[in-house]
């Protein structure tokens, strides 16, 4: 690897986990919020510390999902800390998260892929990990599993793209896939992006490869198992779109995302993938970081499709937490907007096109800064109105101090709240701050 390439691995690294690390210093708190309070505090740190934990707890449902990786590492930076802390959590958060970067730049790094327009990468890259547009799970502990789910699928295809004929590159694919199920509901489109990036192989060669429709029937009968033993969430269902009107509402702020709700942004931001790899494909050019590339983008458009079903009646933006799910195919979409440049850089009239993804994205980011740090704020805000009433029942025992507005509390029942707070096992390993006068 070449030194310009390690001083751009590193600056960029520490550009993100600088950023990450600012929000997390300086807006997260240790008190647990919301669905740690049962997931991690009474269902899996309760029941570790009183030796009574079953292994399939690990991987039983979480609402929608299985957060296996999530509750191994909750328990792991418990046993090592002995205190139960969202900010230590937060903190770890920050070095899981900085992962995937060095996952995009380590591979295309490896494949000599970074030269000329295609640094433009960067641009999406940096801006994907470095922003506060998906502060709930930057401040929030609990919320690795996003974290976890896109590094399992970069390295499901990664693999697919760079051992496409390994016996033991399949393995790991088929693992990686089981582990995504495993970590969150939308994990199923994990075998799915693999699967789509063994047949983009397919269709380049222009041959059907045995080994490789066995395997496709494979991840997609994983894709399915996946998907049966996903919890039905009845009080989610109120949510779900209605008709192909509400999917075509949602999916207007789902793909223009970082712009708020425009149909023209949204063809801007998605078209370089889906025009770039038919082309390619056409002409067989399509090189190991394409396909990389082509199965995040694969991926993160069937996340937006699952997203604008679950939640697109009625949607009115773009919730904090998913938005991360889209990163991996706007890098993809970056990628191949910088591919168009550097095809057609000769021809000016033609060259510019590939310019106006970037010029809509960074504009998307720029324009939406201001409403994400307020929404910062604004979450900082109720968080020490939550650290006070907690503090103040703690010390005082009255139970009217957790009858709170929402969000006040940070938990949603104040009566499930206290007795948590009660519980002779909980209390020990909240953090020690909360009991200090």
């Amino acid at each position: 690897m070449s030194t310009r390439n390690i001083l751009a691995l590193l600056a960029t690294l520490l550009l993100i986990a600088a950023a990450r690390l600012y929000l997390v210093e300086t807006y997260a708190i240790p008190l647990p919020f919301w669905d740690q309070w049962d997931a991690e505090g009474d269902h899996l740190l309760r029941p570790w510390i009183e030796g009574r934990l079953h292994i399939d707890y690990l991987w039983d449902p979480h609402n929608e999902h299985r957060i296996l990786p999530t509750r191994l590492l909750s328990l792991l930076i418990f046993n090592i800390t002995g205190v139960w802390d969202n900010l230590i959590e937060a903190r770890v958060n920050i070095l899981v998260a900085a992962f995937i970067p060095l996952t995009f730049l380590l591979f295309l790094m490896r494949q000599k892929a970074l030269y000329g327009p295609r640094w433009l990468v960067l641009i999406a890259i940096i801006a994907q990990f470095a922003l506060p547009f998906a502060f709930e799970n930057v401040l929030v502990g609990f919320q690795s599993q996003f974290y976890f789910l896109i590094i399992f699928t970069l390295f499901a295809i990664i693999l697919a793209a760079q051992y496409p004929d390994s016996l033991l590159a399949m393995a790991g694919v088929l693992a990686l896939s089981w582990l995504s199920v495993l970590t969150m509901a939308s994990g199923i489109f994990t075998p799915l992006a693999a699967a789509g990036v063994y047949a983009l192989q397919a269709f380049q060669k222009r041959e059907i490869n045995g080994k490789h429709v066995g395997l496709v029937v494979v991840l997609v009968g994983l894709a399915v198992l996946g998907y049966s033993i996903m919890p039905q969430i009845e009080a989610n269902h109120v949510y779900r779109a209605r008709n192909l009107s509400d999917m075509r509402k949602a999916l207007r702020f789902i793909l223009a995302w970082p712009v708020s709700k425009s149909w023209p942004a949204a063809i801007v931001l998605w078209i370089p993938g889906l025009a770039m790899v038919p082309w390619l494909l056409r002409n067989r050019t399509l090189s190991r970081a394409d396909l990389f590339m082509a199965g995040c983008v694969m991926w993160s458009l069937a996340q937006t499709v699952a997203i604008a079903y679950g939640r697109g009646q009625e949607m009115g933006g773009v919730s904090s937490r998913h938005s991360e799910l889209f990163t991996p195919g706007l890098i993809g979409n970056a990628w191949f907007a910088a591919r168009f440049i550097e095809i057609t850089f000769k021809n000016k009239r033609v060259a510019w096109l590939g310019a106006v993804f970037f010029v809509v994205f960074i504009m998307g980011h720029i324009t939406r800064r201001k409403r994400d740090m307020l929404a910062v704020h604004q979450t900082y805000d109720l968080s020490m109105k939550q650290e006070a009433n907690v503090r103040k029942y703690l010390k005082t025992g009255d139970p009217s101090v957790l009858v709170q507005p929402q969000f006040e509390i940070p938990y949603p029942d104040s009566i499930r709240l206290r007795s948590l707070l009660d519980n002779p096992t909980i209390r020990p390993i909240l953090p020690p701050y909360l009991s200090r006068d």
